[in-house]
């Protein structure tokens, strides 16, 4: 904060840095101003203000950035996951906000609102968010095993001024093109395509859009190449024959290397009434995979107990989340636990096993051991609230502590 005219005191100073360390909602926050029964501060000096960006979702979201204009001047980042912005400000007959929405590494969005704030008053405001610049993003699905066997790709726009062709780049599990900003109002024509490891054509697509505001990055993620591919074969050396192959089906029984545990919460904070003890299983293929006879096998002390995996399939690039969720923080696809063996807070094994068969397994610890040199890092029994999460970049070696990271539970989100 950077104040320009009427300083404020040290009392009203700290009682604005509790309030701007609010991840949600300003009522659930404590500082050092007294507060009446119904959480709305007693010092009537200052207006308290709720505000929210409304924006699309927009993939890339790099900050969301505030300046307020006023009796004070104010300069506000959050995250992308966190669009509410909450203060304590000096009432004004005029105070400004201007917001900016920064995605792709490039301011995209901007938005302004102006309005007076009176001594005492608890406001909520809403910024509606206007585009001025767009671009593409394309992400493809390649699976942990990448089975269709791609290594490069090309995207080409092409409109009546410009033409961009953009290099794929590629992670664990997906091809990624992604365009710099572009204009809005302008039509472009789209052509992916992608390659095998020689060098041939296996796959193209044409498309045609126009970025607007209301569209600024246009919806063109491919869900699945299962379909069909168009594949380049050597028929002979003078000339080539494109045909049409379809890949295999799509519904099956997992595989090694297939499903991967990729979270695990053994440690809730008990204060936080949104966590609760979680496994999180990922499905890495490209295929909707089969769960019938999966189960998930827990050790927290000398006994292993395993649990039926009660869904029947998992969607490729999905995962599920074993555990008894909050209303406040529940997954898309999950499985209720109740009477299941309790994680260990400080150690513990889980183990995934389909058709009897161990697809994948961890141990977690707080520290190593002689029997463990190598573990996932866990909380011990003192600490909670943090998550073993694995890097999925670094999937072919989750075996090493390495992989894995502590941090802020996302159940359902790889």
């Amino acid at each position: 904060m950077s104040p320009t005219n009427n300083r404020p005191s040290a009392k009203t100073r700290a009682g604005l840095i509790a309030a701007l360390l609010c991840a949600v909602s300003f009522w659930n926050c404590s500082s050092e101003t007294s507060t009446a029964d119904n959480g709305i501060s007693t010092d009537v000096g200052a207006a308290k203000v709720a505000l929210k960006l409304n924006y699309g979702e927009t993939p890339l979201v790099d900050s969301l950035v505030l300046d307020c204009y006023g009796a004070d001047t104010l300069h506000l980042v959050h995250s992308a996951n966190d669009v509410n912005f909450n203060m304590d400000l000096f009432p004004s007959d005029q105070w400004n906000f201007r917001a900016k929405i920064y995605a792709n590494g490039a301011l995209m969005q901007v938005g302004e609102l102006e309005t007076k704030l009176s001594a005492g008053t608890v406001v909520n405001l809403n910024i509606q968010m206007h585009a001025i610049v767009g671009f593409v993003y394309v992400e493809i699905p390649l699976g942990l095993s990448n089975s269709a066997g791609i290594k490069s790709g090309k995207m080409t726009l092409t409109s009546d001024k410009d033409s961009y062709v953009i290099p794929m780049t590629q992670t664990a599990t997906a091809g990624i093109f992604k365009s710099e900003m572009l204009n809005l109002g302008a039509n472009y024509d789209i052509e992916i395509a992608l390659f095998d490891s020689d060098g041939k054509e296996i796959y193209k697509l044409q498309d045609k859009f126009m970025l607007t505001e209301d569209s600024p990055v246009p919806n063109l993620t491919l869900n699945s190449l299962r379909s069909q591919v168009a594949l380049a074969i050597n028929v002979a050396a003078e000339k080539n024959v494109a045909l049409t192959l379809p890949l295999p089906a799509g519904y099956r029984k997992p595989k090694a290397d297939e499903l991967l545990i990729t979270e695990v919460l053994a440690a809730p904070d008990p204060k936080d009434t949104t966590q609760y003890e979680f496994v999180e299983i990922y499905n890495g293929s490209l295929d909707t995979l089969i769960l019938d006879d999966c189960t998930i096998g827990l050790t927290s002390s000398s006994s292993t107990k395993f649990m039926p995996i009660t869904i029947s399939e998992i969607p490729p690039n999905e995962t599920i989340v074993l555990g008894n969720p909050s209303s406040a923080n529940t997954p898309a696809i999950f499985i209720g636990t109740d009477g299941w063996n309790d994680l260990g807070n400080s150690k513990g094994a889980i183990i995934l096993k389909c058709d009897g068969i161990t697809l994948d397994s961890l141990y977690y610890a707080s520290e190593p051991d002689s029997l463990h040199p190598n573990v996932v890092p866990a909380l011990g029994s003192s600490k909670y609230g943090s998550s073993s999460q694995l890097n999925v970049e670094m999937w072919k070696t989750r075996q090493d502590s390495s992989a894995w990271s502590l941090t802020s539970p996302t159940p359902g989100a790889i």
